[in-house]
């Protein structure tokens, strides 16, 4: 899966917050988490999800095509690698390369 990452800020002192741009959508990704504790909050105009296994964190508007995911403080460079060579193992039937 082809996907544009970047770095944003929040409030909480050793967070590890990274915004993902994927061709899905939140609702879409879900169905590739197997074994993540998932919620689906739809009580907002814009519903969303949470997704968590272990220490990460998945959160997004299950409509949109963009996440954020939460790494820990310690070895945050692993998992996002780890996360990141996860994501680019995806097949998307209809991405186009």
């Amino acid at each position: 899966m082809n996907f544009q990452c970047k770095k944003v800020e929040n409030c909480f002192a050793e967070a590890r917050t990274y915004e993902y741009a994927i061709p899905i959508t939140g609702k879409e990704l879900l169905a590739f988490l197997d074994g993540w504790e998932i919620r689906e909050n739809h009580r907002f105009r814009r519903p969303v999800f949470s997704a968590k296994q272990g220490v990460l964190e998945i959160k997004g508007i299950l409509a949109a095509c963009v996440v954020k995911i939460n790494y820990s403080a310690g070895g945050w460079e692993q998992e996002k690698e780890k996360m990141e060579q996860w994501l680019n193992q995806l097949v998307i039937e209809d991405e186009s390369v």
